[in-house]
């Protein structure tokens, strides 16, 4: 066999592995990018929620996690995360129930029977 013989399968090969490896990125992007609306995190968080984040320095920040009723405010820095302050935070809009959305996005009360 002549030593030539092997490249069109190599190519065949390595062009199935590049377009493999394209749709997995492909997918991983839609997920990240629609994911969440979705119903689908990437990461599972569940309740756990970044409001916000405040870079001070280097691989320094100060962030804001909502969890459940509450607001964490963390100092993160490359080494250690300490809780700065908790605050309670109320109802959670997205939890709200019928009666309060209700209320809140037509301005009205409950009709009267």
């Amino acid at each position: 066999m002549p030593q030539g013989s092997y490249f069109p399968e190599l190519l065949q090969v390595a062009g199935s592995l590049l377009l493999l490896l394209g749709v997995l990125f492909l997918a991983l992007y839609l997920l990240k990018r629609f994911g969440p609306k979705a119903g689908l995190g990437v990461f599972g968080r569940g309740d756990l929620k970044l409001e916000g984040q405040l870079a001070l320095g280097p691989r320094r920040s100060v962030v804001v996690v909502r969890y459940l009723n509450k607001h964490l405010v963390l100092g993160v820095t490359e080494t250690s995360i300490n809780l700065l302050t908790e605050m309670e935070s109320g109802h959670d809009p997205e939890r709200a129930d019928f009666q309060d959305t209700l209320v809140r996005e037509t301005g009205r009360g409950a009709p009267h029977t």
